[in-house]
């Protein structure tokens, strides 16, 4: 009978003790928040993520390839020497790309062109009619560029298929490509205080738009895109500075070349050409947020 009674206390008292621990002891135990030490907060603080986003005005010009301010009067008040050296701006003008940069304000004849203005012919003997006066086109929008990205610029086409003469660009001799698109790929690869250096790599997309298989720095992807053909030999690198403008054209050869193709348009009544005009307006760095209070359980 003593035996029985003390195994009934027993198990009132586990009974107790048990609904105890299970009950709002624990609870509590789980939901218990805490902050950070100083230490571990400056940890949290170093490791936020900072990012340059480079913004830039981009516009594009259209023109009648006769147009002088087109072909002469932009580049005469152009700086084309101080952007790369000789070699490189060899290079270049042997594949009818040119590149020239002016601090400021841009001058006239860029001016005159991104406002489209009409002009009169130069030979005064000329009438000045509908027809003899020249008009200019403009297009132009903010570009904007972060750290570890990349940005295109389409030139203006017809959308029609693109014959490269033969021995011009490697790979594609003989061949004419359909829905054919000049682009510039432009990915900023250095920063300083009011700077950026920008490396452009002209690229000829063409063919019909798919999904296609690719890898990059985020992962694998599926994008829906056309074949693209980069012309290494063609690339360079911009450094551009706060306000400074910069202009990629056409240079003038006697034979077919890469410039002709990415910056002339053929018309029924004329010959357009086209000035990408590329303007540094900012460079930010944009910061990263973390919480410095955690909530975690205590087990």
């Amino acid at each position: 009978m003593h035996r029985l009674s003390a195994q009934l206390v027993i198990i009132s008292l586990l009974s107790v003790t048990g609904c105890a621990l299970m009950g709002t002891g624990r609870d509590g135990l789980f939901t218990e928040t805490r902050t950070l030490r100083p230490d571990q907060v400056a940890d949290f603080e170093r490791d936020v993520p900072i990012r340059r986003v480079v913004r830039l005005d981009t516009g594009i010009v259209s023109a009648r390839s006769t147009d002088r301010r087109v072909r002469e009067l932009v580049w005469e008040e152009m700086d084309e020497s101080g952007l790369m050296s000789p070699e490189d701006r060899r290079r270049l003008n042997q594949s009818g790309i040119r590149v020239g940069v002016s601090g400021g304000n841009p001058p006239w004849a860029l001016s005159s062109l991104l406002s489209g203005d009409r002009v009169q012919p130069t030979n005064a003997e000329m009438p000045v009619t509908q027809t003899t006066v020249s008009h200019s086109s403009t297009f132009g929008t903010q570009l904007t560029m972060a750290e570890g990205s990349q940005s295109q610029i389409e030139l203006p086409r017809d959308g029609k298929s693109l014959a490269v003469p033969s021995g011009r660009i490697a790979g594609l001799d003989g061949i004419e490509l359909t829905n054919a698109r000049c682009v510039l790929q432009m990915t900023p690869t250095e920063y300083g205080d009011g700077w950026v250096v920008i490396h452009v790599l002209p690229q000829i997309h063409h063919g019909t738009k798919t999904a296609r298989y690719s890898v990059s720095a985020d992962g694998e992807q599926m994008p829906t895109r056309q074949q693209i053909r980069p012309l290494y030999e063609q690339q360079f690198q911009l450094k551009l500075h706060n306000s400074e403008t910069v202009v990629i054209g056409h240079q003038q050869q006697d034979d077919w070349t890469v410039g002709r193709m990415m910056f002339q348009c053929e018309t029924l009544s004329a010959t357009q050409e086209c000035l990408i005009v590329l303007q540094l307006k900012q460079i930010e760095e944009v910061k990263g947020q973390k919480s410095v209070t955690v909530d975690y359980r205590k087990y």
